[in-house]
Parts: structure tokens; C-alpha cells; sequence
């Protein structure tokens, strides 16, 4: 049965962006809520596919707010799932401004987490 973990930084980076862009992040939960089902029903995280689905590098993935409508603030929830312990850790949440920083601490969370594997 899969899990959920945040990473140390996540909970306060995702109440400061929660603040200012509210709806994006409810339709980033909501897609992350799908991904999350579905993954119940697969053998490795890989299957999942949707249209707010984005592949980073070291398997990270970036969860969009698509399907909110309207012109929504661009926004990118990124998460791994490890198939080895069942976890998706919860990395960072950002938009295309903070783009570079968020794929630079999930590289730096990835590079933590082989270590401790």
C-alpha cells in the first residue's frame, strides 16, 4: 500500500504558495488525488499517465494544474513515487518563476534520498 512523506522543506513551501495562488494549488491537489488513486492499481508508478503528468530527471515527476479552466498561474507540484518502500515523497510546489530553484532542490532531495537508500 503506497504512502505519502513530505520532504523537510515541503510543508512551508506549499503554505507560502498556497497563499498566493489558492485555486492553482486545489487543482494541483485534485490531479495529484488521481495520480494518487491510480496508483494504487498499478505495478510500477511509470503506468500512470495523464495529460498533468510531467517526467523530470531521477524519476521525479511534475503534477500541473490542469483542468482548473480560465488562465491559471502555471504551477508544478513535483513528487517521487519509490517503488522499492511504496513512498511518494512529496518534494516541492512552485510555478515557471521558481522553475530553476524547484528542479534544483529536487535534485538535492534525490541526491539525500539515494544516499540514505
Amino acid at each position: 500500500m503506497w504512502r505519502i512523506e513530505e520532504s523537510s522543506f515541503f510543508g512551508s513551501k506549499f503554505k507560502r504558495y498556497q497563499k498566493d495562488h489558492r485555486s492553482e494549488t486545489l487543482a494541483t491537489l485534485n490531479n495529484f488525488d488521481t495520480y494518487f488513486k491510480a496508483l494504487q492499481s498499478v505495478s510500477k508508478p511509470v503506468l500512470v499517465r495523464a495529460g498533468f503528468i510531467h517526467p523530470e530527471k531521477n524519476g521525479v515527476i511534475a503534477i500541473d494544474e490542469s483542468g482548473m479552466g480560465g488562465k491559471p498561474h502555471k504551477t508544478r507540484f513535483y513528487i517521487y513515487a519509490s517503488e522499492d518502500d511504496q513512498v511518494v515523497h512529496l518534494i516541492t510546489i512552485g510555478d515557471k518563476n521558481s522553475q530553476n530553484q524547484d528542479l534544483a532542490d529536487c535534485r538535492s532531495f534525490m541526491k539525500n534520498l539515494k544516499r540514505s537508500e
